[in-house]
């Protein structure tokens, strides 16, 4: 029984440490990233997307986070003009969690001469996915210099999603070509 229960919170915590996870980053190759001082957030638009509208204090999180991250390596928010025009993306997908039958899950053998079992998947629980990606464009030329994704499982209460937003604009950052 102790070791029944030390392997579900070994489960539960492996499967928490991955929750975020790192899609791709994608860099202009040869790019000097020193000449980019300013920059500004593309407007991200929600107005008329129900399935945002009670999330939409995540989404003010997110871009403040990354407004954060950006002021932290140096660069300044400017309305005009900008050196680099940052374009966020984000979609959220309900998702269903299943898994397979196996002969553990079949009915008993009660006497039919043509009987058979055939496994199939059976719904477990239902999740929201959410997947953030952020483009950087150059304002000058409007060709893409740098693109990160992250995707990662929302969770239900608001505070854990602060969280969790906050954990994957690092990951967003981790790889930025210019250091804090």
């Amino acid at each position: 029984m102790r070791h029944f229960l030390l392997s579900i919170v070994l489960y539960c915590t492996i499967i928490n440490g991955y929750t975020q996870v790192l899609v791709s980053y994608d860099i202009a190759k040869g790019l000097d990233f020193s000449q980019y001082k300013t920059f500004q957030l593309y407007k991200l638009d929600v107005n008329h997307t129900p399935l945002f509208e009670p999330r939409k204090e995540g989404l003010k999180l997110l871009t403040d986070a990354i407004v954060e991250k950006m002021e932290e390596r140096g660069f300044t928010p400017v309305e005009v003009d900008p050196d680099i025009i940052l374009n966020v993306g984000v979609t959220i997908a309900r998702e269903t969690q299943t898994r397979e039958t196996d002969i553990r899950d079949a009915p008993m053998y009660i006497g039919q001469r043509r009987y058979s079992w055939h496994a199939e998947e059976i719904v477990v629980g239902t999740y929201n996915e959410g997947t953030v990606v952020l483009d950087m464009v150059d304002g000058k030329k409007n060709e893409m210099v740098w693109q990160a994704v992250v995707k990662g499982v929302l969770a239900e209460k608001r505070s854990k999603n602060e969280k969790k937003i906050r954990k994957g604009v690092e990951k967003l950052f981790r790889k930025f070509p210019q250091e804090p």
